[in-house]
């Protein structure tokens, strides 16, 4: 199998996007027989060149981060350059790849759906979404708190390599916790939230927006 992964992430190859890639291939290209090719959206040439990619394409593998829950915007910029190939025959299969810092899984729930429905107008067979949620900070983690989950990226790319399907079972596992406990969410707001919030505080002290910071501009 040709696997052809997208990278949507704006930090191209320093991304946790690009990190989980090269642990999934690592799966994935032990199966004989394999091979990938990786391209950045935040590159010069796209999304202009998607059409071109996609429609050579076996199998696409697309992932980004999500940013407040929302996709960066030459994802979707690219999603929009597909449509003349809405219901084309020979259109790839697809999966996806969606992270993000939120440690919930639920986060990125919505956009699974949509990735699902995109699918079904393009016509293409959808594998399905591997979600990560929890992903910032993953490349500088011990190991012995990210031993099981690289395995299990390994593990769905021998899994794609071999049958073109996906684990459901380690899908879930990978995804992490739908919702966090609430003893969870109490550690959260003791150990976690303080220091996020210095941090994002000085971001808005630097911007001068600190002021405004409860501000609800899109509120009726």
């Amino acid at each position: 199998m040709r696997l052809t992964l997208i990278n949507g992430s704006p930090r191209r190859g320093r991304s946790n996007t690009e990190f989980l890639f090269k642990l999934f291939l690592e799966g994935f290209e032990s199966i004989e027989g394999n091979s990938s090719e990786i391209h950045y959206i935040y590159s010069k040439d796209w999304p202009e060149r998607g059409v071109e990619v996609f429609s050579a394409a076996e199998c696409v593998l697309l992932g980004f981060p999500l940013y407040a829950d929302a996709m960066p915007s030459k994802v979707m910029a690219l999603f929009e350059s597909l449509k003349p190939l809405c219901g084309r025959e020979g259109n790839p299969d697809i999966l996806f790849q969606v992270q993000s810092g939120f440690p919930e899984a639920f986060h990125s729930r919505p956009v699974e759906r949509y990735l699902a429905r995109l699918a079904g107008k393009l016509g293409c067979r959808h594998i399905g979404t591997l979600i990560k949620g929890g992903g910032e900070g993953i490349q500088v983690m011990p190991e012995k708190f990210t031993r099981t989950l690289f395995e299990n990226f390994r593990a769905l790319g021998r899994c794609l390599g071999e049958s073109g399907e996906l684990d459901r079972a380690l899908l879930k596992e990978v995804a992490g916790p739908e919702r966090i406990s609430l003893v969870g969410r109490m550690k959260l707001r003791i150990f976690v939230a303080p220091p996020v919030n210095r941090h994002f505080n000085a971001v808005l002290k630097k911007n001068g927006v600190f002021d405004q910071r409860f501000t609800r501009p899109h509120q009726a």
